[in-house]
This record gives C-alpha cells, sequence and structure tokens, in this order.
C-alpha cells in the first residue's frame, strides 16, 4: 500500500479514465523549501493521466516535497477540464492539510461552476472562500453565485447558505447578504430578491433600511411599482427601520419612470411631513414630474423654493420646466427661465458629478 490511495475516476470530457487526487493529498514537509516538483509537471499540452502518474511515482520514490504551484496546475487543469468536483475535492483535501492555495483558485473554480450552472457546488465554493477569503469579496464573486441559479427555480441550497451566513459570528453577515441581494438583481432574478428579502425576517440577521432601499431600488428599475408600493408600505409597519430620504427618493423616481407622476408629489408631501429634508435629488424628480404632469404652478413653487435652500438646480431642472412651459402655452416665462440659464454660469448648475455623488451617499 502506498502512501496515497489511487481511486480512478472517468473524465466527463474524454473517453480514457485518469486518475484523481480525491482525498490523496501528499502533505508536503516544508512548502518553504526551495526544492520544487514543479520540474516533474508539464504544465502546457500534458494530460491528466501522465501527470498524476508522475506525482504518483514520485511520491513512492519518498520525496515528500511539492509545492503550491503543482497543486494550482492541477485543480486549474481540472477546472479547465469541466470536472469541478474533482477540483473541489482536492481543495478539500489540501485544507485538510492545512495547504492553502491562493483564492484566486477557489474563484476560477466559483466562475466555472457559475457557467456551468452548478448551484450546489457553487454555494459550497462561495461559502468556502467567504470563510477563507480575510477580506471582503469581489463583486465578482456574488456575480458568479448568483449566475448559478440563473436556470432553476430551486432555492434550497441558496436558502441554506443564507439562513448560514446569517446565524453566522461574522461581523459583515448583513452586507454580505444585502450584496448577494444585489447580485441576483444584477442577473435579473427579482424572483429570488424577494423571496430572499422574506426569508431574512425570520432570520437571525433581519433586514435593515439599506437592504429595503435596494429592495426598492431594483423593483422600481424593473417596473414593479406595486410590488415596490407594497413593499414601502411593509417597511412603514416595521418598527426595526427607519426610511430615510433614499427611501423616499427611491420610490418617488420609481414612480417617476413609470408616469405615476399624482404619487411623486404625494410622497414628497409625506417626506416632509415626517421631517426629512428634500435634496437635490428629490427636488429634480418631483419638479420633473409635476411639470410632465401639467402642474406647473407648482413646479415652480418648489424651483423657487430649491434656490432658497441654495440647492443648486440642474440643468435638467431647467429643461423640463422650460420644455413644460412652453407646452402650456407660457412662452414668455419659457424665455425668462431659457435667459436664466444662459446667463447662469455652468459653475454654479448642479451637472452630472453631483447626481452621482449623491447616488453614490445612497448606496453606503
Amino acid at each position: 500500500m502506498t502512501k496515497w490511495s489511487i481511486v480512478k475516476r472517468i473524465n466527463v470530457y474524454g473517453a480514457s479514465s485518469f486518475i484523481s487526487l480525491k482525498h490523496l493529498v501528499l502533505a508536503p514537509a516544508d512548502l518553504s523549501s526551495n526544492c520544487s516538483f514543479s520540474g516533474l509537471i508539464n504544465t502546457g499540452e500534458e494530460d491528466e493521466e501522465e501527470l498524476l502518474k508522475k506525482m504518483v511515482k514520485h511520491s513512492e520514490s519518498g520525496s515528500n516535497i511539492i509545492s503550491k504551484i503543482d497543486y494550482m496546475n492541477l485543480v486549474d487543469k481540472y477546472t479547465r477540464y469541466g470536472n469541478l468536483s474533482a477540483a473541489y475535492d482536492l481543495l478539500q483535501s489540501l485544507q485538510e492539510k492545512n495547504i492553502c492555495l491562493p483564492i484566486s483558485v477557489s474563484e476560477n473554480l466559483l466562475v466555472a461552476a457559475g457557467e456551468q450552472n452548478d448551484w450546489k457546488l457553487s454555494c459550497r465554493i462561495f461559502r468556502e472562500i467567504l470563510v477563507s477569503a480575510g477580506k471582503p469579496l469581489s463583486s465578482d464573486c456574488y456575480l458568479n453565485l448568483a449566475r448559478a441559479f440563473i436556470n432553476t427555480d430551486d432555492c434550497t441550497h441558496l436558502s441554506s447558505l443564507l439562513k448560514e451566513i446569517s446565524e453566522s459570528s461574522l461581523s459583515c453577515r448583513l452586507i454580505v447578504l444585502n450584496r448577494v441581494i444585489f447580485a441576483f438583481a444584477e442577473s435579473r432574478q427579482i424572483d429570488k430578491v424577494l423571496v430572499i428579502l422574506e426569508q431574512m425576517k425570520e432570520w437571525q440577521c433581519k433586514p435593515d433600511v439599506i437592504t429595503y432601499n435596494s429592495v426598492l431600488d431594483i423593483l422600481g428599475r424593473a417596473g414593479l411599482v406595486n410590488e415596490m408600493l407594497e413593499l414601502f408600505s411593509s417597511m412603514k409597519e416595521d418598527c426595526d427601520v427607519s426610511l430615510n430620504i433614499i427611501t423616499y427618493n427611491t420610490v418617488i423616481n420609481g414612480m417617476k419612470k413609470a408616469c405615476r407622476f399624482d404619487m411623486c408629489l404625494v410622497l414628497y408631501n409625506e417626506m416632509v411631513q415626517c421631517g426629512i429634508e428634500p435634496d437635490l435629488l428629490s427636488y429634480t424628480a418631483v419638479i420633473d414630474s409635476l411639470g410632465r404632469s401639467g402642474n406647473i404652478k407648482e413646479a415652480l413653487r418648489l424651483f423657487v423654493e430649491m434656490k432658497k435652500r441654495q440647492i443648486q438646480p440642474s440643468v435638467y431642472v431647467y429643461r423640463a420646466l422650460i420644455d413644460c412651459l412652453k407646452k402650456s402655452g407660457d412662452f414668455h416665462r419659457a424665455l425668462q427661465l431659457s435667459d436664466e440659464l444662459k446667463n447662469t454660469s455652468s459653475l454654479d448648475l448642479a451637472g452630472p458629478q453631483d447626481f452621482k455623488r449623491h447616488l453614490r451617499s445612497h448606496r453606503r
């Protein structure tokens, strides 16, 4: 019996069988040694069978020095040839021997699992990366997890993973759950976003205002205004969640995009009554919606109020008001605003960078 127990596996991408290293890792005596096994490995065209035979032969010769690069090459070969289970098993075996490969190896495996829509393996790999990364995961990790679920309605493994994260001791667990929600929204899996949100209400790590605001934005972008209003109402009933300027701006913009202009003013007035002061995004959305609905008088009133509060109007607000005044036949007032716009320095106008700054602060 050799130091390794050898298991035969069938390569799903070829006709021949090859030798797998599942649970068969030879622990290096000193990974920091200058000695390396790399010279025995052809990292180019050599197939797995020949590669692993060399590794077995080398181990039987009594040497126990194998570099991390060799293991990385082997995991990479498994991943590239589509044998993801063998790659994952090898990584697990290495962890049991306290041999840690760079996190990029697991990230590449997660990419491949997502491409194959292997949601079970994706959940396992994501869990491993989250535990071992020691730093915030990249957005690509979350997106690759979400992509694995595109062609399935089975959320059992996903729910199990997220519940485990919710009950963990991770200080960033709520951030992780919120980023998972955002990733599923980015991949247009809104039904799963709503499932996650509902389940979170029963978990130890419950949704916060950032969670709700993210889902409101997702629903608004998708044009699901009824669902957005329903969620907005449920937020008001949740004693643990305090609505903020981001909440109202998100819903107002969602209503504007859906041409529900009447609701924009209602929400604006409600926000003010709650003691929340409107900002650049609030005024821009409401003034635009009022102008489009033909309520020019109220739009101009808010325009004046905006300037009194020293919130610089944007060129978009000017153009929206000028357009609406022309349509209503008030050419004199439209000309006045047009002259005001021409005489206003571009430095005194809110521009795209101001909207971006507000949006960035809203997402934090």
